[in-house]
């Protein structure tokens, strides 16, 4: 089970997606994406389709920090992609594990143009991360 880069204490759950395991953050809404699996819910699963050709690396917005990648612990870049306004930044892994969605972020990605998403996928994205779970506290 992989740890929330944000919530850093707090285990991910495993949510399935069209075949894809997606780790969910229950408490923050945050969503990993491991290597490649953005691509397949965007429907660009060929080569040169990849969407990492519409990044580019930004610096941390309003000051925030760098998260460590769930998988390999080392500082993800942050990258935005294309010309998204407002921007829309994410974090990566700089070995390529995967993308950290902050919650809200994948559906937004997937519901772009540029995208162009499968709208079922989008429905799917939708539905699937609406309504946070609300967590208890003093636990």
């Amino acid at each position: 089970m992989l740890r929330c880069p944000v919530c850093v204490a707090k285990d991910m759950v495993v949510l399935e997606l069209e075949g894809i395991e997606v780790d969910h953050c229950i408490a923050c809404g945050g969503v990993w994406l491991d290597a490649g699996e953005t691509e397949i819910l965007a429907g660009r699963a060929g080569p040169g389709d990849r969407l990492d050709r519409l990044l580019r690396d930004v610096a941390s917005p309003r000051g925030e920090k760098r998260r460590p990648c769930p998988i390999c612990g080392k500082r993800m870049l942050k990258s935005a992609f294309g010309d998204l306004s407002p921007a829309l930044v994410i974090d990566r892994c700089p070995t390529g594990h995967g993308i950290w969605f902050d919650e809200g972020e994948l559906l937004r990605l997937l519901s772009c143009e540029t995208c162009g998403a499968d709208v079922r996928v989008v429905a799917l994205v939708k539905d699937m991360f609406s309504a946070r779970i609300p967590t208890t506290t003093g636990e």
